[in-house]
């Protein structure tokens, strides 16, 4: 170790675990500097300290590095992912010094994009990909103990349309020729349970007409790849974006259906970024605000559910579900089974003079007391409520009474005087008393 003046501060140069350090301790005096050079020591061998290693000083080469290091690791959406987030930190931030980046500073983002009304999932997925750039400089670990995430509220999952919420949102969007890509691309979603970059990103060559087949070759993961059937519905709204792109001049196979345009003019080799504008007057002619495109693949996986589509098949037409979904659209399908199966009573019942049990419903219920014998334990002396003649001699025990001990003293003790007992079933010859209450 070793101290030493520039200008009037002081400065340290030292070496922990092969890594040089060389810091400026900020103090004129000598006493504070000796001490502050501890603590960077200490700090260093905890691993808390950024070393003197060449390497990008500043936010703009470090978010390069990074990048190019991720490109022979990550699929291109990965990078394009990375890529948005990163343009943020980079408005915010400028191309400043890597060590002006503290968790001060860090703080003080979190706060800005929280009064621009963000998501706070949204922040911490900024502030994560800072945190990855840091750490491939050697700089996130002095930070990490200081900076925290901003609490997430757990969404409930997306909002399913009814069927008559369905026909006014398509029966708007057909009503106005300027939606028409916004049209068909919800057709084809609500048909497909595609999400919308999936739709965005479809190309010619990834639609088959003729086998009514859909390649979804980008998405989210790479887990959501599949093959689609295509119904009826799905194919005519295809075949109107084939017209479209034919009328367009674009019948390139690597053409996309759904091209990007901007200031009116169309690049068919690059795929549509937003639809926004459209869908928020589509949505709000048809009276749903709030209605998100990605609705409608809730829509159809609920609709799927409740048919009692298995969970492998939601999955090879919907792509990858996360376990909370599955374990929402499970409870769906339990809902549709109660509900069928309530309105098949309800029906019976409406449909004949009975309780939906063959049993007419005026039919008075036979209370019974079963004398038992005195020398019995006090878990056999109880009232059984008999609806009619229990079939074969068998005794019917109340519900709330219905626990092991019970049904044991039921079976093994004698439920009355002179009683025989032929196995484990016994007979039952004792004198009812009916009894009014």
């Amino acid at each position: 170790m070793s101290l030493w003046k520039r200008g009037r501060q002081y400065w340290t140069d030292f070496t922990v675990a092969g890594r040089r350090y060389r810091k400026r301790l900020g103090t004129t005096n000598l006493r504070t500097a000796t001490r502050r050079e501890r603590e960077l020591v200490e700090e260093a061998g905890h691993g808390r300290l950024a070393a003197d290693e060449q390497g990008p000083k500043r936010l703009s080469d470090a978010i390069d590095a990074y990048l190019a290091a991720k490109q022979i690791r990550c699929s291109p959406r990965t990078i394009e992912l990375e890529e948005e987030r990163l343009s943020l930190v980079k408005k915010h931030f400028g191309d400043v010094p890597l060590s002006a980046i503290t968790a001060t500073e860090i703080a003080a983002f979190q706060r800005t994009r929280h009064e621009a009304g963000i998501a706070n999932r949204t922040i911490n997925m900024d502030v994560g990909v800072l945190s990855r750039v840091l750490k491939s400089c050697g700089r996130w670990r002095a930070l990490a103990d200081h900076v925290h995430n901003l609490p997430e509220r757990q969404h409930p999952v997306g909002r399913a349309l009814t069927a008559e919420e369905r026909k006014r949102l398509f029966y708007a969007a057909a009503s106005n020729p300027e939606w028409e890509h916004v049209y068909c691309a919800a057709i084809v979603a609500a048909n497909t349970s595609m999400r919308p970059v999936e739709v965005k990103h479809l190309r010619r060559c990834d639609v088959d007409l003729v086998k009514k087949l859909l390649h979804v070759r980008r998405s989210k993961n790479e887990t959501s790849h599949r093959v689609i059937p295509l119904n009826a519905s799905a194919i005519e709204a295809a075949a109107r974006m084939f017209e479209r792109a034919d009328l367009l001049g674009h019948t390139e196979p690597e053409h996309y259906l759904w091209p990007a345009c901007q200031w009116g003019r169309y690049d068919a080799t690059k795929p549509m970024l937003k639809w926004d504008t459209a869908w928020r007057a589509l949505r709000d002619e048809a009276g749903l605000q709030g209605l998100r495109f990605h609705d409608l693949r809730n829509t159809v996986i609920t609709e799927l559910a409740e048919m009692g589509v298995a969970d492998h098949v939601l999955e090879s037409i919907s792509g990858h579900l996360s376990r909370r979904m599955l374990e929402h659209y499970s409870h769906i399908r339990i809902d549709a089974k109660r509900q069928a199966l309530d309105a098949l009573d309800n029906l019976r019942r409406s449909s004949a003079d009975e309780d939906g049990n063959g049993k007419p419903a005026n039919e008075a219920e036979i209370e019974t007391i079963v004398e038992v014998a005195e020398d019995l334990t006090s878990q056999s002396r109880h009232i059984l409520l008999l609806q009619g003649s229990p079939p074969s001699g068998k005794l019917l025990i109340p519900l709330e009474r219905r626990d092991g001990r019970v049904v044991e003293g039921a079976r093994l003790e004698s439920v009355c005087r002179g009683n025989s007992t032929e196995g484990s079933n016994p007979s039952l010859s004792a004198s009812l008393n009916p009894t009014k209450h």
